[in-house]
């Protein structure tokens, strides 16, 4: 399945967003990478995912699990 890639705004868009990760505070970092980081805030847990997927979880409800 194809989909649209992301511009560099909604990528822009997206770095900074808090939300969660496994239950705890978190925030997107990467705004030049291929695959951003959702990174706890204040520990060591860093995930990378897509995109697509930063955005339809934080449409959702802003919670990562990893």
């Amino acid at each position: 399945m194809k989909y649209k890639e992301l511009t560099q705004v909604e990528k822009d868009e997206l770095v900074g967003t808090k939300c969660f990760l496994n239950g705890k505070p978190a925030q997107i970092y990467g705004r030049l990478l291929d695959f951003p980081i959702v990174a706890q805030i204040n520990n060591l847990l860093e995930v990378e995912y897509t995109w697509k997927t930063v955005q339809r979880i934080i449409n959702d409800d802003g919670k990562f699990v990893a």
